[in-house]
């Protein structure tokens, strides 16, 4: 796959919000806001979500239960004694369906992090395990925002955020100019490859490809040029 998935979760502590929404009550498709470092990393996250559509920065795609020897603590344990259980909860296999990904889309720097309850509702009896995703910023001096819903994305332009390209030997966003696009799958001679991206790109014309040293697949415009989006079938400016 074209892409790095890390599962990131700290301790840092973070103020109790003065309005809170219980962890159990958080769903699958919820947006939240996570502007500051702090909030990001702490273990828990009990503020309201926004809606999707107003500016955030990570996404639920998953809501499950903690479960093993450590869950039946009637205390919360430890970050490091969290981590392998969080690790084990944040199942990366539904990411692909969740983003609507095809067998030519490759979701890229991605990350995954993990939201668990907070001591008191720990103490109460809740072992609620919420997954969120994180997309890399494409602005170099701020960090990552999103105004869109992540659940579909690989079906809409914006998915550019999420997607594999590449300027002048740099992988960078698609949504950030650059020459070519990774196609997947990899491993594929020139003839799959040329197949693959024809697929991808559906009628758009003008298009070359070449392969990677790793037998990737990256698609680009004729006459090296540069572009902002990506070449998916419907979505190419």
């Amino acid at each position: 796959m074209g892409k790095t998935l890390a599962l990131l979760l700290f301790a840092t502590a973070c103020a109790a919000p003065a309005t809170t929404h219980p962890s159990a009550a958080m769903p699958v498709g919820s947006c939240h806001v996570m502007s500051q470092p702090e909030e990001l990393y702490a273990l828990s996250d009990v503020r309201p979500p926004v809606p999707c559509t107003q500016p955030h920065q990570t996404e639920t795609y998953l809501v499950t239960q903690l479960t093993g020897p450590m869950a039946d603590t009637p205390i919360r344990p430890p970050h490091e004694l969290l981590v392998p259980m969080v690790t084990a909860g944040c199942d990366y296999r539904p990411i692909r369906p969740y983003l609507a990904a095809g067998p030519h889309d490759a979701q890229w720097g991605v990350s995954v992090w993990g939201k668990v309850p907070t001591p008191d509702e720990w103490a109460a009896g809740d072992r609620t395990l919420r997954c969120d995703l994180l997309v890399p910023t494409t602005h170099p001096n701020g960090g990552p925002v999103l105004t869109a819903p992540l659940r579909g994305i690989m079906n809409r332009p914006e998915s550019a955020a999420i997607r594999r390209c590449n300027l002048e030997g740099r992988d960078v966003q698609c949504a950030l100019p650059h020459e070519w696009e990774w196609v997947e799958p990899q491993g594929l001679t020139r003839n799959r490859c040329r197949a693959n991206a024809a697929m991808f790109a559906g009628r758009l014309r003008g298009l070359r490809i070449r392969l990677g040293p790793d037998r990737s697949c990256w698609v680009g415009q004729e006459n090296h040029r540069i572009t902002v989006g990506t070449l998916r079938e419907g979505m190419a400016a």
